[in-house]
């Protein structure tokens, strides 16, 4: 018998939230609610055997969203995260890659309200993709992603490159934010060009996402080919893995100590309401019976400090970390 699984979502500027309730299938659906981990190992989608939408009380209401497992997850240590700040530095030192992501875990020894928590990230975030899904693990995902990874817009497709974190306005950008988003940009568009495709990329601006503010390029292109078929080659892209993409995700595996297991990897509508909506798993948090672990991560260059990089995980953190402490 087939698992049955839901989950409720809000694409980024969007008013309406979705609920999606059907029978677990495959990631490589053509319509349905799909969620991929970053290693692209245990993916799946959700089949829209029920769909509505409408406000967030009309959709929320009588609805229940409880874990079924209990864990056993530790925070990432500083040590641990200091010993994979220097293997990536040395790898960047010796020109083998660019730049990578560097995550780590924050454990809480709390179940939450996750309906709550979701309500709060809806009312408070109206620039990000908030989403809620059961997974069939038997834990709930949630999160406040600032990240589209691929979308339709009319009649183009849109994708961005979102790279470099400041807490304010005021500080200025440096040039090791600046090298980190057109380290991003360059290879995504290097990668459309790959499928034969020529994109338009809008003006550098900055956006703010949660408690924090990015570098956003939105680059848009028109293409035959499937949105998911191109989330498939674009994914992970360097915002969430580095450059070169192969040698940073070697290096990734051997500077962290955890799984990122569903962080970092996509998720969102499929032929949904006539709408693709793919987004990046980022500012998310996985949520059992008796824990609440939230991943954060950020890009090292040539130019990163390791206490600055530790702060930065540490005010991501806070896009969640202040609804629920």
């Amino acid at each position: 018998m087939s698992l049955l699984l839901k989950a409720v979502y809000r694409i980024a500027n969007k008013s309406e939230v979705c609920f999606i309730q059907g029978k677990q299938i495959g990631n490589d659906l053509t319509k349905g609610f799909v969620f991929n981990d970053f290693e692209k190992q245990k993916g799946f989608g959700i089949s829209p055997d029920e769909f509505k939408f409408g406000s967030l009380d009309e959709v929320v209401d009588n609805l229940t969203f409880q874990s079924k497992n209990k864990t056993a997850f530790e925070s990432t240590l500083k040590d641990d995260y200091d010993f994979g700040f220097t293997i990536v530095q040395n790898e960047i030192k010796h020109n083998k890659i660019s730049k990578a992501v560097l995550s780590r875990k924050i454990v809480l020894e709390k179940n939450i309200d996750a309906l709550k928590l979701f309500r709060d990230l809806i009312q408070n975030y109206p620039n990000s993709h908030i989403f809620l899904t059961e997974t069939p693990e038997g834990n709930l995902w949630i999160g406040a992603s600032p990240e589209t990874l691929v979308e339709n817009d009319g009649e183009n497709i849109k994708t961005m490159s979102l790279a470099g974190t400041k807490e304010d306005l005021e500080t200025p950008w440096w040039n090791k934010e600046y090298n980190e988003q057109k380290i991003v940009t360059n290879s995504i568009v290097s990668e459309l060009f790959q499928l034969g495709i020529d994109p338009v990329i809008g003006d550098l601006e900055t956006v703010k996402a949660g408690v924090v503010y990015h570098l956003r390029n939105l680059i848009t292109f028109k293409s035959s080919l499937s949105l998911h078929e191109i989330a498939e080659v674009l994914h992970p892209t360097p915002a969430i893995s580095g450059s070169p993409k192969a040698q940073a995700l070697s290096t990734i595996k051997i500077s962290e100590n955890h799984k990122r297991e569903y962080y970092c990897g996509f998720g969102g509508p499929i032929n949904l309401n006539n709408e693709t909506h793919l987004f990046v798993n980022l500012r998310c948090a996985e949520i059992s019976s008796n824990q609440t672990t939230l991943f954060v991560g950020g890009g090292l260059t040539k130019d990163s400090e390791l206490q600055k990089e530790w702060e930065e995980c540490d005010r991501k953190s806070e896009s969640l970390l202040r609804f629920i402490k």
